[in-house]
């Protein structure tokens, strides 16, 4: 039996736990709406594999003609989401749109196909209006595949693409709107210049020329941003540049007599009336609206307010041209521009995206992917790109992007996740060998970000199919130096494994070679801490015993200071200076503190709220909070994730400063081996601090826009109910609040001293950034020349953490950028002068610093 709703038929759900009886009652499903099942009817396309494409497509046509009386704007809804969320697609939306005709007896102006793009075109510029650029992109090219097939006029679309590459001569432009518009131009372009060319061919390679030149002006900017990079050349190693892919493409494509790219299908040679057509429908002209001003919003204090991209995409390249993807050809930048749309798109829902893009060789021309392992092998199906292993290269490549993905790197982490379980026998060994790929260019290159991201996945998923990996493979890298960078992987991996399982259970999964301490690969102990005062036959065992016992009952904070006042007069009477008192009082209470919220991360917070006060009063000076920074890291030492979460709160209670933990990543951060450089864990901890500040000035400004939002319209109030009284006209208004002297109202004025106060706190935090790693930088001239790089397989750690410091320097300095450049004549005078600029160092310094702070290309 079947329930009709407005002539829509829905049929019971046989799911589990749907439509049972309850009590002599029936759940019926829950009704569509008829609006959300037209679009659905539509969004289906071509997506039934029993049914040919121009059989779906007449019946999409043939529904659409029933619903244009009664549901004509249902039908454009779901026409503009398809163009926007189906992007692959996109062929078959534009056919659709041609063969549409009306219902008999229901005449119109102008022919149907028309009348629902000039609705569309409306939807188009809403999207452009609010600077919409992934949609506009995708509406483009719809136009695009529309001119090709010969609706659109040739003329208007050249017009369209002009007003984008328009944008990239604009004064001052940044780098995220040219390079968007220039996507927009390009992608368009690279689906109609058949058509363009033949009409308007002076005008294309006007717009080649535009890319060209906007692309060459980036070389500088992307070697900052590739994922692969040597220190002694800005050459691209492994990588490809989005623009300068999509400018290969489209001059493959001008060398090919502007031919329409193989690898898109075209499902209008299937329909006798779409042939020769003669364009009828003219896209209105169009300006692209300036960028929208920013206003700080931010409402965490975790989060660097940039709003723009400054520098180029750049995909890191895994595998050979065959079988994956070649960005830098037609059909495979379309490949790659496809999967990323839908990568993209889908980010709300992974599960869809990873079936989409396992069934990817749907929408492409045959011949273009290879045949799926296990099935009859063609002459045809056995060359072309393998699905699977260029899918896995791309969802690596965007979560590789720097400095900063576009989604989170978990989403990148879950959707191969899902790709994998759909298919574990095809994908499973493209994602193994994606693995070695990456594992391979461990100290060939590969940006510390990269690897750091590298070890973060390569963990996750491990703990997601069981831990399954062939250890024994990397078995002869333990032949390497410790801190070589493929030693460090396995450390890091297997340190984020324990994390996300247990010691023992990750330990029975590593060959014996690895196991053993001499390796250097797993943990000597399981995760845990170490209070020095818990032996009886420690000399301050007594007086920790008493504080602690005094902690887990819960004693009022006055009872708590007053111990800890008593424990330093004893043992300043034991004969210890005043110094050496106040240090180990401090290292007693914060151990004591810590043990007391070692059960959980709430019994943490709950210690430090109760007794604040008193750790406050510890750390008065510099010397007392990194004292309190260094008492942490050894108590957590075995377990260092505690140690950034502590480090987190310290700061949020304002116990100790950023500038302090900055200073701790440089000169304590080594866990007992200081002044050894920047690794992944010490950037982690600088990266809390650097957030944790530009978060809250980012906060304050954020307030003092609010709170003169409120001023303003107190004052105006008080005008309008002045001029109320007094009677006065419109004019006599405004002249009045002229005169009427602006005074700052309290809150304001108090809001703009904490402003005050956190950008001075903001310059601390860079400046000692910076400094730290001028200073560590300054002595590697060493390992920066090409010599030195190709005799690295005799370096030591000293060449090795040297290298790696100047990596994340890269990643500093390109990744807070926009609060650098606030304070680069400062911060350059004061720290970068220190190493002279004829030295390989201060040069490499300094072009760093000029290309990414000051922008010089």
């Amino acid at each position: 039996m079947a329930h009709s709703y407005n002539g829509e038929t829905h049929h019971r759900g046989r799911g589990r736990g749907r439509n049972r009886h309850h009590g002599g009652h029936q759940h019926q499903a829950e009704m569509v709406p008829f609006n959300v099942a037209i679009r659905r009817r539509l969004f289906d396309l071509c997506d039934d594999e029993n049914i040919s494409a121009t059989s779906s497509l007449e019946t999409k046509r043939n529904y659409i003609r029933d619903n244009l009386k009664d549901n004509y704007d249902s039908i454009i809804e779901g026409l503009q989401i398809g163009i926007t969320q189906q992007p692959y697609k996109m062929p078959f939306w534009a056919t659709l749109l041609t063969l549409v005709i009306g219902p008999e007896g229901l005449e119109t102006d102008v022919p149907w196909p028309n009348r629902i793009c000039s609705d569309l075109v409306r939807g188009f510029q809403a999207q452009l209006d609010k600077l919409r650029w992934r949609e506009i992109r995708l509406y483009l090219q719809f136009f695009g595949h529309l001119a090709a097939i010969g609706f659109i006029t040739p003329e208007s679309m050249v017009s369209q693409l002009l007003s984008f590459t328009s944008v990239l001569d604009e004064p001052g432009v940044s780098y995220e709107r040219a390079s968007m518009a220039a996507l927009c131009a390009g992608e368009a372009l690279l689906r109609a210049a058949s058509v363009l060319h033949n009409h308007s061919p002076h005008k294309v390679y006007d717009i080649l020329s535009v890319l060209g030149a906007f692309s060459q002006s980036l070389q500088a900017q992307t070697s900052m941003s590739q994922p692969v990079i040597l220190l002694h050349t800005q050459e691209a190693h492994n990588t490809n540049e989005q623009l300068k892919c999509l400018l290969s493409a489209l001059r493959e494509v001008e060398d090919d007599g502007f031919a329409y790219p193989a690898t898109l299908l075209r499902p209008q040679e299937n329909f006798p009336q779409l042939q020769d057509l003669e364009p009828t429908f003219a896209l209105p002209s169009i300006l692209v609206p300036p960028e929208i001003a920013h206003v700080e919003e931010e409402i965490s204090t975790s989060a660097p307010a940039v709003h723009h991209r400054e520098l180029p995409t750049v995909w890191i390249r895994l595998f050979d041209v065959e079988p994956s993807i070649n960005p830098t050809r037609a059909g495979g930048y379309l490949l790659r521009s496809t999967y990323e749309d839908v990568i993209d798109i889908y980010e709300v829902n992974r599960k869809e995206a990873a079936k989409i893009l396992l069934q990817m060789d749907r929408w492409f021309t045959r011949g273009t992917f290879r045949s799926s392992p296990g099935a009859t092998t063609s002459e045809e199906g056995s060359t072309g790109v393998q699905l699977e292993l260029s899918v896995m290269e791309t969802i690596l490549g965007s979560m590789m992007i720097l400095p900063r993905p576009k989604h989170k790197p978990v989403y990148y982490h879950a959707l191969i996740t899902e790709f994998a379980k759909l298919s574990a026998s095809t994908v499973g060994p493209a994602v193994g060998k994606s693995i070695r790929k990456l594992y391979a260019l461990l100290g060939e290159g590969l940006d510390v970000e990269a690897a750091k991201r590298f070890s973060d996945w390569f963990a996750v998923h491990m703990s997601n199919f069981g831990y399954q990996w062939v250890w024994k493979e990397w078995t002869t890298d333990l032949q390497l130096d410790p801190t070589h960078p493929k030693r460090t992987f396995m450390r890091r991996a297997i340190e984020l494994e324990i994390r996300l399982s247990y010691y023992d259970r990750i330990l029975k999964t590593l060959p014996d070679a690895m196991q053993s301490p001499e390796a250097q690969i797993m943990p000597a102990e399981i995760p845990g801490h170490d209070f020095e005062y818990e032996s009886s036959g420690n000399s301050h065992h007594y007086i920790a015993s008493n504080l602690l016992k005094k902690l887990q009952d819960r004693a009022t904070l006055m009872e708590v200071s007053i111990q800890v006042d008593t424990m330093r007069t004893e043992l300043t009477s034991s004969g210890l200076s005043d110094s050496r008192a106040g240090s180990r009082t401090r290292s007693i209470t914060m151990q004591c503190l810590l043990v007391l919220g070692a059960r959980s991360f709430s019994h943490f917070l709950n210690a430090i709220e109760r007794y604040i006060k008193v750790l406050q009063n510890l750390s008065t000076t510099p010397d007392a909070k990194f004292e309190m920074l260094e008492i942490v890291s050894t108590f957590w030492r075995r377990n260092r994730q505690m140690i950034t979460i502590i480090f987190d709160k310290l700061m949020q209670y304002q116990i100790v400063d950023p500038s302090d933990v900055v200073s701790w990543a440089f000169e304590g951060g080594g866990l007992g081996e200081k002044g050894d450089g920047l690794g992944t864990f010490q950037w982690e901890v600088m990266r809390l601090a650097l957030d944790k500040s530009n978060g809250r000035v980012s906060i304050a400004q954020r307030r003092i826009v609010q709170q003169r939002k409120i001023d303003d319209e107190a004052r105006a109030a008080k005008i309008a109910e002045a001029a109320k009284n007094e009677s006065m006209d419109v004019d006599d208004i405004a002249m009045k609040a002229e005169e009427e002297p602006i005074e700052e109202s309290t809150d304001l004025q108090k809001q703009t001293r904490a402003h005050q106060i956190l950008v001075a706190e903001q310059k601390s935090v860079l400046s000692r950034a910076v400094e730290g790693f001028v200073t560590v930088i300054n002595d590697t001239d060493e390992v920066i020349s090409e010599t030195a790089w190709n005799e690295r397989s005799s370096w030591t750690k000293k060449q090795w953490d040297a290298v790696e410091t100047w990596g994340w320097f890269r990643h500093f300095a390109r990744s807070y950028a926009p609060y650098l450049r606030v304070y680069r004549e400062s911060l350059s005078m004061a720290y970068l002068s220190r190493v002279a600029a004829e030295r390989p160092a201060g040069k490499l310094l300094r072009e760093i610093w000029s290309i990414t702070v000051e922008q010089d290309s």
